[in-house]
């Protein structure tokens, strides 16, 4: 398995971070949202990403020993958290999908530049390819669900 540099160690424990915030999010808006439907399906989106996280854990540590996560990304991190947790705990159900889909959004983003930094890694370019999909399905379901319009 290829070694990874220090740059793209960081670049995807920030994902893993990202992954983690998405997570506790899900999870708790799932507790939160009076729908049963979207609730459930806001629980399956959580360990999805717990999943995503530990699959990064796992190739990531096989890649590298550097296991630093940037500072001010986790700090940034958790005002966003704190942010959406006031979101869910004040906030309606709309209010709640449209911090859901704004997450999914920058999430993609977040993806798409890891990815472009992976041209010489071809394994771990496939997982954030394959996991950058299911977050794309996730955003569009949310999406349907609630009757958005697709970007």
């Amino acid at each position: 398995m290829k070694n990874i540099n220090q740059n793209i160690s960081l670049t995807i424990h920030n994902l893993i971070a990202v992954l983690e915030d998405a997570k506790k999010g899900y999870l708790h808006a799932s507790e939160t949202v009076k729908d049963s439907v979207l609730s459930l399906l806001m629980e399956r989106f959580g360990y999805q990403r717990g999943r995503y996280s530990s699959e990064l854990r796992i190739l990531v540590n096989s890649m590298s020993n550097d296991s630093m996560v940037d500072q001010f990304t986790l700090s940034m991190l958790q005002r966003t958290w704190m942010d959406l947790k006031s979101t869910f705990k004040y906030g309606k159900k709309e209010q709640i999908i449209e911090g859901c889909i704004k997450a999914e959004e920058t999430a993609l983003k977040n993806y798409g530049h890891a990815i472009d930094q992976l041209e010489d890694n071809y394994e771990l370019r496939l997982v954030l390819q394959q996991q950058a999909n299911g977050i794309r399905t996730v955003l569009n379901t949310i999406k349907e669900y609630t009757g958005r319009i697709y970007n």
